[in-house]
């Protein structure tokens, strides 16, 4: 049976990121036989297994961080409150991204052999998105810890639940949402 002749990244991306979720490693042999891509076409395109891992975690950072700014960039707590509910409407709208973003670790995809050009486009896509809670923080004057929590850290850890076992939930949207508010609203941030 031939390769596929063209390269569609999303598939590819699919199955790095359930296989590093799963298993704890991936191998672009590993990718040639779950994708049936070219060992070529992989190698055309991404250079190396490390700028392979590169691609994948940077295709879903930069969706996600680019709606999550967007959402948290302007307004007060309830800004805060739909970009907590980001994290679980988007692993449930794009669940392989979902997978990549939380169920693995920043360090399983970028490293030292990552190309710098990567990094780069990683750093920015990370700074996006921490310098718009950092100025979310300093709107509502609330804790800078207290909106990781509340807007990072409880939702990442609901979707954590399911992922990548099982899709999550729209009852955990309720969830997210009460978790939010009691953060938000607790004694010590007044």
């Amino acid at each position: 049976m031939g390769r596929k002749s063209t390269l569609d990244e999303a598939a590819v991306f699919r199955y790095v990121g359930a296989t590093l979720a799963k298993a704890g490693a991936v191998t672009l042999q590993g990718v040639v036989e779950g994708t049936g891509f070219s060992m070529g076409s992989l190698y055309h395109r991404y250079r190396s297994r490390e700028g392979l891992l590169a691609h994948a975690w940077l295709d879903a950072l930069e969706a996600f961080q680019n709606q999550f700014a967007d959402l948290i960039e302007h307004g007060g707590v309830e800004a805060g409150a739909r970009a907590a509910m980001l994290t679980p409407a988007f692993c449930r709208h794009h669940p392989a991204r979902g997978v990549v973003l939380a169920c693995c670790r920043a360090s399983e995809f970028v490293g030292e052999k990552t190309p710098p050009a990567l990094r780069e486009r990683i750093d920015l896509a990370n700074r996006r998105g921490a310098g718009a809670l950092k100025r979310f923080s300093q709107r509502t004057q609330v804790d800078l810890m207290t909106c990781q929590l509340a807007v990072v850290g409880m939702p990442l850890g609901a979707v954590r639940l399911f992922l990548p076992a099982q899709p999550v939930p729209l009852s955990i949207d309720e969830r997210v949402q009460t978790a939010y508010w009691a953060l938000m609203k607790s004694p010590q941030v007044a």
